[in-house]
């Protein structure tokens, strides 16, 4: 144990100057005329550090994009999510940083347990630490996807309300399609989405269901009926107007319902605080007579 914690610190040391002389190596060196014609939007490619590396070495089935035991969860949460990463791998790659920067923090912590002779502490702070770095970015992009799907259903109120104006002033699908995602919004996007889709694939049912699963609730009840009107409406050349206008008001009573929950949750925390500041007043104004009795 003596020459372990000395053989790790000067394996880290080697490690953080190989980095040092690598990046420094490796810097953008300064375009010059002779160098010959260059695009504008040529960027360096990011070599991976070597921790970084040697994360994904030890760790495949949680940062190898090619191993990722997750992968397919990863897949549906940035659909849902609005595609905050382009690619698995651009997630992958945040998160073997976000588990780097919860790794170094546990450590130093629980190295600081550990001096000042806390070892059972010090081991649990650093497996809670190695625990939050692991389940960070899915949090996170769970989360992204929870408030997508929060302005999804907004938008979906205002995009409804403009495509049955459009269909009411005897405008096609696809032109009413088109005039509601100029609007933008998430569910006005969904909208440019599906009109993108049904121009690329030869069924109409791929392509609603390729929407679908872009949806950031998959259990959005008003968003999936709208997507199965509108497949109804192209395959059984059923009329889309009176169901989308029942699914106005329904849309619109749910953004009600779900304001005025807020708002009543707002109006009972507010009361609980003033209850809150009402009691520490009065223990306040009591608390220098009390002195004379104790």
């Amino acid at each position: 144990m003596t020459t372990f914690l000395p053989f790790l610190g000067a394996l880290g040391l080697g490690v953080a100057v190989f980095e040092i002389l690598s990046a420094w190596q490796g810097r953008p060196r300064r375009w010059h005329r002779l160098d010959g014609a260059r695009l504008e939007n040529d960027l360096d490619e990011q070599r991976p550090s070597t921790w970084q590396a040697l994360l994904i070495i030890l760790l495949p089935r949680q940062f190898d994009p090619m191993q990722a035991r997750r992968l397919v969860d990863v897949t549906d949460l940035l659909r849902r999510a609005g595609y905050p990463y382009d690619t698995p791998g651009q997630f992958y790659a945040a998160a073997v940083q976000t588990f780097s920067t919860y790794l170094f923090m546990g450590g130093v912590a629980a190295g600081l347990l550990a001096f000042a002779g806390m070892l059972p502490a010090a081991i649990l702070v650093a497996a809670l630490y190695i625990v939050m770095g692991l389940r960070r970015p899915y949090t996170k992009l769970k989360r992204l996807a929870a408030k997508r799907a929060e302005a999804t259903r907004h938008n979906m109120l205002i995009g409804i309300a403009m495509f049955n104006a459009l269909l009411a002033s005897g405008m096609p699908f696809t032109e009413a399609f088109r005039g509601t995602a100029s609007l933008g919004g998430p569910f006005c996007n969904l909208l440019g989405l599906l009109l993108a889709r049904l121009g690329m694939e030869s069924n109409v049912s791929d392509a609603i269901e390729t929407t679908q699963k872009h949806l950031p609730d998959a259990n959005d009840t008003e968003a999936v009926l709208f997507l199965a009107d509108v497949k109804d409406a192209f395959v059984n050349n059923r009329e889309l107007l009176p169901r989308t206008k029942a699914l106005q008001l329904a849309v619109h009573r749910n953004v009600v319902e779900s304001t005025e929950a807020r708002a009543a949750l707002v109006r009972q925390r507010s009361g609980l605080f003033g209850v809150l500041a009402i009691l520490g007043l009065i223990i306040s104004m009591l608390t220098p007579f009390l002195g004379v009795y104790f």
